[in-house]
């Protein structure tokens, strides 16, 4: 089994605690990143894909516990993992480093499992992986590819469970970032028990998979079937993306136009010859979170519309507003994950760049994206009792003529009176304006907080309609 700490196998021979702790170590020095990612490119691929876990995320845990392949246990034994015990009756003991409850460090002596190959300790630790220890099965759910919404979940997931350092998840990031290891999670390794005649094939082409982009959803955001669902299949992941992509009939799970379905995931799919994207859904047909997962091509769905509005407004959150602030609208068609809390926001009040209106199921609700700090979030304005702080505006039917004032150059014309409307913008006076120009009038707005009345005028010969002060005019 795996101990929870820093690094397992750090050991005090070699060079695994000088590379893996950051230590000085003359055998670090020989350490040849890309020699030993294209040396283990084949079995991580191969054995990542089986057991549906991302490669890049094991090669950058074989680099780190290995100390890119230099450290006495992974030289001596082919044990990348620093996993514990006997592997078929065989192990090596080995000195290494290890941090009690207290977070002291301690030296004492520990039998490591010895593997006949590279592709043996990447099976063991995939198992362990996905198998978990005895008293938890799922510890390490959180790296399953259909959890794990990117590989740097899947990292970050590794945090706290398989090693207790709180930089591991980062750590591992940021060797994926450095050696450009997403690319391994692109296209799912070819077996190496291929047959020898496809293996051997100079002329067959290499099959290039598409790439795709997931993004996990918090909740259970829904959809319903649309009328041109049995025009598209089922699978097991996004189509044209891995080897071992598998298709389900509808009718396995009796659907029927209209149905609601509940989405966990969203993927964009990128093909690797045209570069053309689309977007997939993983949907399940009932709320339980251990519902069978299907991916679906977003035509096979009927998703809520959102329209878009930028703009600007001060918007106030009740201080009894519950629930949580998302990086989208929730359950629009980019499906939304939780960023926080919004008891957690306790700023008087928010500056807010764009306003949605969603529709779903004939429903409409108003959402307004504010910034938290470096970040912006969408907050919803019903039911999380968010208001915009807008100025009120009485407004009348008006008619006749004015002209422009000596001092209207003064004021700026508007789309909307003043303060009172999210998309409000500043518009340009016409070149036709000057002093004395005759314009027409066709409302009016009082404002009664402060008093001042407001005219919506039009130009001869214009259409556009100019929201003006009424001191502009004369």
């Amino acid at each position: 089994m795996r101990t929870k700490r820093w690094l397992i196998a750090v050991l005090i021979t070699g060079a695994g605690i000088g590379s893996a702790m950051g230590l000085t170590s003359h055998a670090a020095t020989t350490t040849d990143p890309q020699g030993f990612i294209s040396s283990l490119k084949g079995p991580v691929k191969t054995v990542a894909n089986q057991y549906k876990l991302y490669p890049s995320v094991m090669m950058a845990q074989a680099a780190l516990e290995s100390a890119w392949g230099t450290s006495q246990l992974t030289v001596q034994a082919n044990n990348y993992f620093g996993i514990k015990g006997s592997y078929n009756g065989q192990s090596v003991a080995m000195q290494t480093a290890e941090y009690d409850a207290n977070g002291q460090l301690y030296y004492t002596n520990a039998n490591f499992r010895k593997y006949p190959s590279a592709k043996a300790s990447m099976t063991d630790n995939a198992k362990l992986l996905r198998n978990g220890t005895d008293y938890n099965p799922t510890i390490y759910s959180g790296t399953w590819r259909e959890n794990a919404a990117t590989y740097a979940d899947a990292a970050n997931a590794l945090t706290n469970t398989y090693a207790t350092a709180p930089t591991y998840g980062a750590s591992l990031i940021s060797i994926i970032k450095q050696y450009n290891l997403a690319t391994l999670d692109a296209a799912s390794a070819a077996s190496s028990s291929s047959s020898s005649a496809a293996s051997s094939s100079s002329s067959a082409p290499a099959v290039v998979y598409a790439t795709a982009t997931y993004h996990g959803a918090t909740g259970n955001q829904s959809a319903h079937l649309s009328s041109r669902y049995t025009s598209y299949r089922l699978y097991n992941h996004v189509k044209g993306t891995r080897a071992d992509v598998t298709k389900t009939a509808w009718s396995k799970v009796k659907p029927y136009v209209g149905q609601t379905v509940y989405l966990d995931m969203r993927g964009v799919k990128q093909d690797p010859q045209t570069g053309k994207k689309t977007t997939w859904y993983r949907i399940r047909f009932s709320t339980s979170k251990s519902a069978k997962k299907y991916w679906v091509y977003t035509k096979a769905l009927t998703l809520p519309t959102v329209k878009y509005t930028a703009g600007k407004a001060t918007v106030k959150l009740s201080t009894t507003a519950t629930g949580n602030y998302y990086d989208h609208v929730y359950n629009s068609p980019y499906l939304a994950k939780a960023q926080g809390k919004l008891s957690d926001l306790t700023a008087k009040s928010y500056a807010a760049d764009n306003q949605a209106v969603k529709t779903q199921d004939g429903i409409q609700t108003t959402w307004y994206r504010i910034k938290v700090g470096d970040q912006k979030v969408w907050v919803a304005a019903a039911t999380q009792k968010v208001s915009p702080d807008y100025d009120y505006a009485v407004y009348t039917a008006a008619s006749g003529t004015k002209k422009l004032g000596k001092s209207y150059a003064k004021y700026h014309p508007y789309n909307h009176v003043k303060k009172t409307h999210f998309d409000q913008v500043t518009l340009k006076w016409p070149k036709k304006a000057k002093v004395g120009t005759k314009v027409t009038i066709n409302q009016k707005a009082v404002k009664p907080a402060y008093r001042t009345t407001w005219y919506r005028i039009q130009f001869s010969g214009d259409k556009t309609n100019y929201w003006v002060d009424a001191k502009a005019l004369q």
